[in-house]
């Protein structure tokens, strides 16, 4: 197996001049902790203030971060068509992995820190504003575990989670602690426990963001990713009832929407973006310009959809360049894909289909439900050619991954549906070389400073070199 190698710069200035990992020292030092919980919560505003601004691109994400995971990690896009202008667009996601992957590990770190000085120091109790203060906390440092799950972990293996990597759980204020990594099992139980306590103190208060509804579609989103289909399917059906689908010009007017929560949007970036957040989202809609959509994404829909899917309008032109409007956030019709999906695991196959019906029938013009017996056939196109539990796909499950990869392009999913449905190996030509995406590069590497100060602390494979 290829190996990548992690470069480290520096390495005896950084054992002399830093501790390891101080992005996880949550020690204030020659400041003042805060003693009230209006004090306390200015810890927190300042990550909600970045994912108002869309300058957060690890929490919930933004136009940049799509950028990566879409036009870059992903095949929505035609890489090797990009033209002169699009030369800052990464090729793939070893782009990512030599350059940044190690900012994705210490940014989320530092934000779990800020919320555990709030859950562990924060003395105030019982009172509206120190409980919606703490359920924000706990909200936000599970979203944060559960995205170090996604990146630097590989694929849950039901019945095996005691046995995978996990990564390590910081939950104290001993500087010293050096923590290695915990089993999936472990890490999962810590997110599921934060998303619960979050959840048990009802918050509403929408200044705060990760309200109790919210971090319930979170909640939904880990029992997804870890396959715990009949724990998922519940929590999508009750958010679902409270916000239903949208069609027609009311769905349009949601998804051209930049700035303001519209329609069933729960949760959102650039809610209060300045000059330098607009510009920012405007660049990366010029920037998008240079790497045309590519022609497997626009298979997926037939040529009588292409007039009759409201999406197909709405998310490219006539030139194979993305016009949607960047979304960033989460909104129900990931919950009626989630609903889908549970099912079709769950044996129910009759309403999984009916489940895609639903969602097709709010996206296109007079349409018939599709029967067992008339399901498209598979493409010889497409990459993914196993579910996440490694079974061949079927008809249905093919459809139910196609009509997700429809809905919700350029939204920061497709690396990771890859990802989560058998990590296929791929390549692309850019500039006259050819870059492939190997299947442990999808599982993002422990930063290599972490590794060389922190004892017992493992790699994941395929990164075992390190280079001076």
């Amino acid at each position: 197996m290829k190996r990548i190698r992690i470069t480290l710069l520096s390495v005896l200035t950084t054992l002399l001049c830093v501790s390891c990992s101080n992005y996880l020292d949550i020690k204030p030092y020659g400041r003042t902790i805060p003693k009230t919980a209006e004090e306390f919560s200015a810890l927190l505003h300042e990550q909600l203030n970045n994912i108002d601004a869309g300058t957060d691109s690890y929490i919930i994400g933004n136009a940049s971060q799509w950028l990566t995971w879409d036009a870059q990690c992903g095949d929505d896009f035609e890489t090797c068509l990009t033209t002169t202008g699009g030369r800052s667009l990464g090729v793939y996601v070893g782009t990512i992995i030599s350059n940044s992957s190690q900012n994705y590990y210490n940014n989320l770190y530092q934000s779990i820190r800020n919320c555990n000085i709030v859950l562990n120091e924060m003395e105030e109790s019982n009172t509206t504003e120190a409980n919606t203060i703490r359920a924000t906390a706990h909200g936000m440092r599970g979203v944060c575990y559960y995205q170090l799950l996604r990146l630097f972990c590989t694929v849950p293996q039901t019945g095996n989670l005691n046995n995978q990597q996990g990564i390590p759980l910081v939950m104290t204020f001993d500087m010293e602690e050096r923590p290695t990594r915990s089993t999936m099992q472990e890490a999962i139980d810590l997110i599921e426990d934060d998303f619960r306590k979050a959840i048990s103190y009802h918050s509403s208060k929408s200044i705060y963001r990760f309200t109790e509804d919210v971090i319930k579609g979170y909640q939904a989103r880990l029992y997804f990713w870890t396959k715990q289909w009949d724990k998922a399917l519940p929590i999508v059906q009750e958010l679902l009832n409270k916000y239903p689908l949208l069609k027609g010009a009311a769905y349009e007017k949601m998804m051209t929407t930049a700035y303001d929560l519209a329609g069933n949007q729960l949760i959102k970036s650039y809610r209060a973006a300045d000059t330098s957040g607009e510009n920012a989202l405007s660049s990366a809609n010029t920037l998008l310009q240079y790497r045309p959509v590519s022609q497997r994404f626009l298979s997926l829909f037939t040529e009588e959809e292409k007039t009759t899917d409201i999406r197909y309008r709405l998310w490219v032109n006539n030139k194979r360049m993305a016009k949607k409007t960047f979304f960033c956030g989460m909104r129900s019709a990931e919950f009626k894909l989630i609903e889908a999906e549970c099912y079709y695991h769950l044996g129910k196959q009759d309403k999984a289909l009916q489940s895609i019906n639903e969602l097709r029938a709010h996206r296109i013009d007079n349409y018939s439900n599709l029967t067992e017996s008339n399901l498209p056939a598979l493409s010889e196109k497409e990459r993914i050619t196993t579910d996440t539990n490694g079974n061949a796909l079927t008809p249905l499950m093919g459809l139910i991954l196609n009509e997700r990869r429809k809905e919700l392009f350029l939204e920061g999913d497709r690396f990771f549906e890859l990802k989560r449905n058998g990590s296929p190996e791929f390549w692309t030509a850019y500039n006259g070389q050819k870059y492939t995406t190997q299947k442990f590069m999808y599982t993002f590497p422990i930063p290599a400073h972490d590794i060389l100060l922190v004892d017992g602390l493992e790699q994941n494979e395929g990164y075992t070199e390190i280079s001076y």
